[in-house]
């Protein structure tokens, strides 16, 4: 992130405040960045070969240098110059000048932005570290029980209905909390919040975030960087998210205020694939250290994810990445810490397609996506990220409408897997409305009842839309903005997804930490999971279309206090007709009662108020639709 403004350096008879000479000291080569030394600060900084390196000293809202310091180039060792000084770090902001180009230090921990008095520019000006460093500890919340939430620090409040008195800043997020809370969320996935450059880069084609995923074409219009994945002064928080002039402290403060509430910290970092491994790590344990943040979630490619997963000091934090290797695994983390976890991006393909009842559709495929498979790795699924529509307009769009980017349409991803329901963007027939929200309670139940982690991309909760717009990367307004409708629909919604999320928390045998084995190895009685269909034990049998069963048999999970969790049978029929699905037979004294039912507007009922099923040996469910049924025993419901 450089500045393209040009200084002429003058430094002869250079004077400090009490008008004595000013004396530069020998600095520390062997730490980038700047550090206080006792009484000095230390200003370390590589530079190219033959390259003139100054540094500028600036004081509080001084736009122009008071002091300019030249590195002698006989002191440098190999790329790096360092020099120690007597300054207040208090009262002083610094950059640097590289052949008389001024750029800001890319160690930076904090900046501010100024504007040019004389060309009237924006610049970023350094701040000097403090010693500062966050109140509390990481949760440690084991990846099993996580529920994250996703958000743009901006984006998130910045609209007009979000009920803040700071908006689009890390305060803003603190605000938040209460309602992220009673939603149930552990933890918050923050997109880029580190200082990164929002212009956009005119020779840039695309950007790859996950494998083969090209998020943009870039045309010539300028547009704004509104989601932050670039390069940037990774130690920095930003300075446009903050409502006070400390962005350090104020992400600390909201950092902690999340860990007050038992929800979870992890910032995003985008790097690219040649970044050097050493920053990568650099970076994260400088936020680990300070703000003690839980864990990262890092997109882009590169090897440099092989020494952050080797990295014995983030060992116990969460990462979040692509794609890891088994020897990512026995490097560091894994089975004995649990701390790697891998994006679940098939999920939100095939699980969309399912939704909406594609005859094509693979149940062995939609079955592994809400499984987790390894020992050694978690997994997050979700059906809506930054890129690709929101969960409302997943089932309100059949085509992506993205003319307002500039790129005639081009951009963004044509594999969208979505439904309209009847009717392309807004409707007023209640059969389309009524249609999409029976679609949607179908997607945060499934999303809820998976194995893996789940996550929601903020909003999504309150029937958030970007109208069709399903690459708002450049869309800093009301598109992009989070949407917080208190409507009736949205705050059903909100209710329906805390609900979901709840019965998930309450039923350990839906989220155990390691792979189901499906294979009765406790002798209980019933596999720990198994899968059925219109024949039982069967998950795809010719009689059953875009349909199956699972059940989690409960002896396999115990419950906080001691006790074995509730065998549980859910049959999610997205076949547009009713169907049949086959119920194992329960030991005596026990029978099936429904508990969950989607196609009700008050989807689940309280233990004791389930209705009983009639049939021993089958269920019939309405298409398009999600039963969950429990094994209790019928003197209770009798009672």
């Amino acid at each position: 992130m450089s500045q393209t403004k040009k200084t002429e350096i003058s430094t002869a008879g250079m004077k400090s405040d009490s008008g004595e000479t000013f004396r530069v000291y020998p600095g520390d080569p062997m730490r980038d960045g700047v550090r206080r030394d006792g009484p000095r600060v230390c200003f370390t900084m590589r530079v190219p070969e033959n390259r003139e390196l100054v540094l500028l000293l600036y004081r509080d809202d001084d736009t122009t240098p008071s002091r300019a310091i030249p590195y002698p180039a006989s002191d440098r060792i190999g790329n790096v110059s360092s020099v120690s000084i007597y300054v207040n770090p208090d009262e002083t902001w610094y950059n640097y000048s590289v052949d008389g180009q001024i750029i800001p230090d890319p160690c930076a921990v904090s900046v501010k932005r100024a504007t040019d008095p004389v060309t009237g520019e924006k610049h970023l000006y350094c701040a000097i570290p403090s010693d500062y460093t966050a109140d509390t500890d990481p949760l440690y919340i084991p990846e099993a029980d996580s529920v994250y939430y996703k958000l743009n620090v901006r984006g998130f409040t910045r609209g007009r209905q979000a009920g803040v008195r700071h908006p689009g800043t890390f305060t803003g997020v603190k605000e938040k909390i209460p309602d992220m809370k009673a939603l149930g969320i552990t933890g918050v996935i923050l997109m880029p919040s580190y200082e990164f450059s929002d212009e956009e880069k005119r020779t840039e084609t695309s950007y790859v975030l996950d494998h083969d995923i090209h998020v943009r074409k870039v045309g010539k219009k300028e547009r704004k960087n509104f989601w932050g994945y670039s390069e940037g002064l990774y130690f920095a928080p930003r300075a446009a998210y903050c409502a006070t002039d400390d962005p350090v402290r104020e992400f600390g403060h909201m950092t902690d205020a999340l860990h007050e509430n038992g929800i979870e910290c992890i910032p995003e970092f985008y790097f690219l694939p040649g970044a050097d491994p050493r920053l990568v790590t650099d970076v994260l344990r400088y936020w680990r250290f300070v703000f003690h943040v839980d864990g990262f979630h890092l997109v882009g490619e590169g090897n440099w994810i092989d020494a952050v997963t080797a990295d014995p000091m983030l060992v116990r934090t969460k990462i979040i990445y692509t794609w890891f290797s088994p020897k990512n695994a026995r490097s560091g983390g894994s089975s004995s810490s649990g701390n790697l976890s891998c994006m679940n991006l098939g999920y939100e393909h095939i699980m969309r397609k399912f939704l909406k009842g594609d005859p094509d559709v693979s149940i062995a495929a939609v079955t592994e996506a809400m499984r987790t498979d390894s020992h050694d790795f978690g997994k997050i699924s979700f059906f809506a990220d930054q890129d690709g529509f929101t969960m409302a307009d997943m089932v309100s769009y059949g085509e992506k409408h993205n003319e307002a980017n500039g790129d005639e349409g081009l951009d963004g991803t044509d594999e969208n897997y979505s439904w309209n329901c009847g009717a392309e963007g807004k409707s007023r027939k209640a059969a389309v409305k009524q249609l999409r929200m029976h679609q949607l309670r179908n997607a945060f139940l499934m999303l809820m009842t998976g194995q893996p982690s789940p996550m929601i991309y903020a909003g999504d909760e309150v029937l958030n839309s970007q109208n069709g717009n399903n690459n708002a990367w450049c869309q800093d307004n009301e598109t992009g903005w989070v949407s917080w409708s208190r409507s009736r629909s949205a705050m059903e919604m909100k209710h329906f997804v805390s609900e979901c999320i709840a019965f998930r928390a309450a039923h350990p045998v839906l989220h155990q930490c390691h792979p189901m084995k499906m294979s009765d190895y406790r002798s209980c009685g019933f596999p720990d999971l198994s899968y059925h269909s219109s024949i039982a034990w069967m998950s795809g049998s010719a009689g059953t279309k875009c349909g199956f069963a699972a059940m989690y048999c409960g002896e396999y999970a115990e419950k906080p206090d001691g006790s074995a969790d509730d065998t549980i049978y859910i049959v999610y029929n997205m076949y547009w007709k009713a169907q049949d699905f086959a119920l194992p037979q329960l030991p005596s004294g026990r029978q099936w009662v429904i508990r969950a039912d989607t196609s009700r507007e008050e989807c689940f009922l309280e233990r004791g108020q389930g209705i009983p099923v009639q049939e021993d040996k089958k269920i019939s469910v309405n298409g398009r639709n999600i039963v969950i049924l429990m094994a209790e025993d019928r003197k209770k419901q009798d009672e």
